[in-house]
């Protein structure tokens, strides 16, 4: 999702600044949330700048990049272990809980099989 331009911060801040409106009617005004308004009030008044700010990062990954090879070398050595012997697996050997489905992305985004061969 891309974030909203600096022109239309600037209008939004501006807009209230001018102090004839509330916030919910320069949310309706500009087709944006409250929520973002009162946004970018606060960074208005904290950093005086209105630029969007760097993505957050987002969530960390539950499995470790050496977790991540030990399981894909797991599979590699056995190819028809289910996804649930590789959960006891990384539980008994990497003190890992993990979910079978955090599993299976895993292996997806190795490209490796994910179920057993038939």
């Amino acid at each position: 999702m891309q974030a909203y331009s600096l022109d239309l911060r600037q209008r939004v801040v501006q807009a209230y600044e001018q102090g004839r409106r509330t916030v919910a009617e320069i949310a309706e005004q500009f087709s944006v949330s409250p929520g973002f308004v009162k946004k970018m009030l606060r960074q208005w008044r904290q950093t005086a700048d209105l630029s969007p700010l760097p993505h957050g990062g987002g969530r960390r990954p539950s499995l470790s990049a050496r977790q991540r090879e030990r399981l894909r070398r797991k599979v590699r050595q056995r190819d028809d272990i289910s996804l649930v012997e590789l959960q006891g697996y990384l539980r008994e050997e990497e003190q890992a809980e993990v979910h079978v489905s955090t599993i299976c992305r895993a292996l997806r985004e190795a490209d490796l099989p994910r179920k057993k061969s038939v």
